[in-house]
């Protein structure tokens, strides 16, 4: 089990890291690439227009790395996992993906993969009727 933890988080941290570098380097070519759907081209224009992308690209090398890492594993799933889920939605209703499973449900299902690994430290997410310390 230690090893396909360990491959698991560095799956996904490689892949935040590289994705998220890429944006600010450009080091992947996009020639080639397919031409996202009109929906699709106008979400990622907005996106891109306000920095919004700026703040995604920025959670995701820091996510990224500390899964990678693994000395804050646990916040680097909690700075990825929103994004995945976002990637996830992207997936499901803004492309239409014919080859094989979307890339944001593979990097989802790894990271509630990591989530349930490191459960102890998320415990107190869940606890019912928290009260707050003063």
């Amino acid at each position: 089990m230690k090893w396909a933890i360990l491959i698991v988080r560095a799956v996904v941290g490689l892949g935040f890291l590289v994705f998220g570098l890429d944006f600010f380097v450009g080091f992947i070519p996009k020639e080639g690439m397919p031409t996202p759907p009109p929906l699709a081209a106008g979400f990622v224009g907005a996106l891109m227009a306000t920095k919004y992308m700026t703040v995604v690209k920025v959670l995701e090398l820091v996510g990224g790395l500390f899964v990678l890492s693994g000395r804050l594993a646990p916040l680097g799933l909690t700075l990825l996992v929103p994004v995945t889920v976002n990637i996830a939605l992207w997936d499901a209703f803004l492309v239409e993906y014919k080859n094989g499973p979307p890339i944001g449900t593979v990097m989802l299902v790894l990271e509630v993969f990591l989530v349930y690994v490191y459960r102890k430290y998320f415990a107190s997410v869940f606890t019912t009727n928290a009260v707050p310390t003063v």
